[in-house]
């Protein structure tokens, strides 16, 4: 689908459907007064006979409109304009979508940016519009599987002035929509498909792409040597063997000395092992490499954006069976940094993963560190599947995510690091175990990950409730890749606000 900006004379626009707005009650959006008055007040003639009141979900198309050029014109309720904010936006979208697809509708005039919600300012709603646009494309063509007609929508800038920043909203807006649809039907691929060393060719198809990224990738052999025994512990009962790709990206002119590490954790199926799951939704731990595949997201969108700025992006591929040769509960597994781990549940794996990884990227002397991964069933139970858990030991790092958080409506909650839950993770025969006592289980995980970030700003996403959807539309939701290229975007001051 291809997108357009310019300032349209709309009644003169030969298209196959104009999209304009209606407040409540029965107030015509500027666009659509324009239109009327160019049609001898035929639209709002309709409105005054009670046809549509400018209610969200509402809507009229009409035709043929007296010297109108168009084919068609869409009326779309946008509800009260003093309450109108980005959840209006999906809403209409996707109540325009509905409408368009059952008609063979191919290209738009979209004058609704008049209707901004964010300080007046049209680089966030151009972002707000197409960002609900394109999920709806993706759930159509992946989930519903129909035909997609529209190809080209074309957004009215009323205010030629701002055209420029419009463009800027545009570029990146398809950037962050390439990246996010990159994860999602990453992390949508099954698990036969989708292993360890899949995931570590993707990664490194990206240096054939892009100019600005180098990949390395740590074999099984490498990380023997490098001591990752609590790592290499997670992949010993299966057959595919573990890869972690080590994404370095620098940017042109950067603006920003920071280096910035994103860690994803990549279990590319996680059936528990020894400690085996139920067998219930099982299949869905295809997802737990969602943190992965938001990582490889990211990297993409920084590399469409020519970011001002050095980012390594760490794909941990790992996958967790049982088997003849898998780590048991009692084991004592001693990890990169020399400190040791009692295992008392193998299922308590991504964060085995996750500490030899935050012990290996201190050769870079990261500023930041910022780990993604579906990591407790706890975060789910307290958080849902709507808020990602936050945790973190730098004010200015969680509201710096805060604000992109804000920025892009995907939410994050902060959860705390007292020094009173690290007793629960205490072991009498190592340094600490793998899980805590039963309570506050997305906490001891922080907390036992915050053992090993002690030389670095960090923060640590926990998605394992808002990864993926389940049900009729299962599949990724690809977060936190907005947020993390919002964050991103923040750090080059690249956004305009």
């Amino acid at each position: 689908m291809k997108f357009f900006l310019d300032s349209f004379s709309l009644h003169k626009e030969q298209t196959d459907c104009v999209i304009v707005g209606v407040f409540k009650p029965c107030r015509l959006t500027r666009s659509a007064n324009n239109l009327d008055e160019y049609s001898n007040g035929y639209i709002s003639q309709l409105i005054n006979q009670g046809d549509i009141n400018g209610e969200i979900g509402q809507s009229l198309l009409l035709y043929d409109v007296p010297n109108i050029i168009a084919k068609r014109l869409l009326l779309i309720g946008c509800g009260d304009e003093n309450n109108f904010n980005s959840r209006s936006i999906i809403k209409i979208t996707k109540n325009i979508i509905k409408i368009l697809n059952k008609r063979s509708i191919k290209h738009i005039i979209f004058s609704l940016t008049e209707l901004n919600f964010y300080k007046n300012n049209i680089y966030w709603f151009i972002r707000k519009i197409i960002s609900a646009l394109k999920k709806e494309f993706f759930k159509i063509n992946t989930f519903l599987k129909k035909d997609v007609y529209l190809n080209s929508i074309s957004f009215n800038i009323i205010d030629k002035n701002l055209i420029s920043l419009a463009k800027v909203a545009l570029t990146h807006s398809l950037a962050i929509d390439l990246g996010l649809t990159a994860a999602k039907k990453l992390s949508n691929l099954p698990p036969n498909i989708c292993n360890p060393l899949y995931l570590s060719l993707q990664a490194e198809k990206l240096s054939k792409k892009y100019n600005n990224i180098d990949v390395t990738t740590i074999d099984i052999n490498q990380m023997k040597s490098l001591g990752m025994h609590a790592y290499l512990a997670v992949s010993r009962g299966s057959e595919n063997k573990p890869y972690m790709s080590v994404v370095q990206y620098s940017g042109k002119n950067v603006i920003n000395k920071k280096i910035i590490i994103l860690i994803g954790k990549g279990l590319t199926f996680d059936s528990g092992g020894i400690s085996i799951k139920p067998s219930q939704n099982m299949h869905e731990m295809k997802y737990d490499m969602c943190g992965a595949a938001a990582v490889y997201g990211t990297l993409i969108m920084a590399a469409e954006l020519n970011l001002p700025l050095n980012i390594i992006g760490i794909l941990a591929g790992c996958e967790n069976m049982p088997g003849g040769s898998a780590f048991r509960p009692g084991d004592i597994l001693t990890t990169m940094s020399g400190k040791t781990v009692e295992v008392l549940n193998t299922d308590a794996e991504g964060r085995l993963v996750l500490c030899d990884v935050l012990k290996y990227i201190e050769r870079f002397s990261p500023d930041i560190v910022i780990d993604v991964a579906t990591l407790t069933g706890a975060c789910v139970v307290a958080l849902g599947n709507d808020v990602t858990g936050l945790f973190s030991n730098n004010e200015d790092l969680v509201n710096d995510l805060k604000k992109a958080s804000q920025q892009t409506n995907d939410k994050v909650w902060r959860l705390p690091l007292f020094k009173e839950y690290e007793k629960d993770i205490n072991s009498n025969v190592a340094d600490f175990s793998n899980v805590g006592n039963g309570k506050a289980g997305a906490i001891t995980a922080a907390c036992f990950l915050s053992q090993f970030t002690k030389k670095y700003h960090w923060a640590h996403l926990d998605i394992a409730g808002t990864a993926w959807e389940s049900g009729v539309n299962k599949g990724s939701t690809g977060r936190p890749v907005e947020l993390l290229s919002q964050f991103l975007l923040n750090m080059s001051h690249y956004t305009q606000c």
